[in-house]
């Protein structure tokens, strides 16, 4: 393989019922693993620095903001705290 496509070897595993993990080591060689590691890093930032520039311009109000505002109620917000297990 010249260039590795990831999601290809992701399809292969998937249809051959085995790990990704052991799609890798069997079908690439070290420098290839490299590559594509190399690869999916840049990939990984790019996504996580768009992620970021998006967030950077959503503002999440604080508890106390959405209690003044009187969207939630003191019921609402004790039932929020204790679904989520507080």
């Amino acid at each position: 393989m010249a260039s590795i496509d990831f999601e290809e070897l992701v399809s292969q595993a998937e249809d051959e019922g085995v790990t990704l993990a052991e799609m890798i080591s069997r079908t690439l060689t070290p420098g290839q693993i490299d590559d594509l590691q190399s690869r999916l890093c840049v990939e990984l930032v790019s996504g996580y620095n768009r992620i970021e520039g998006f967030m950077s311009e959503v503002r999440v109000p604080s508890l106390d903001e959405i209690m003044e505002s009187g969207n939630i109620s003191e019921t609402d917000a004790t039932a929020c705290g204790s679904a989520a297990g507080t």
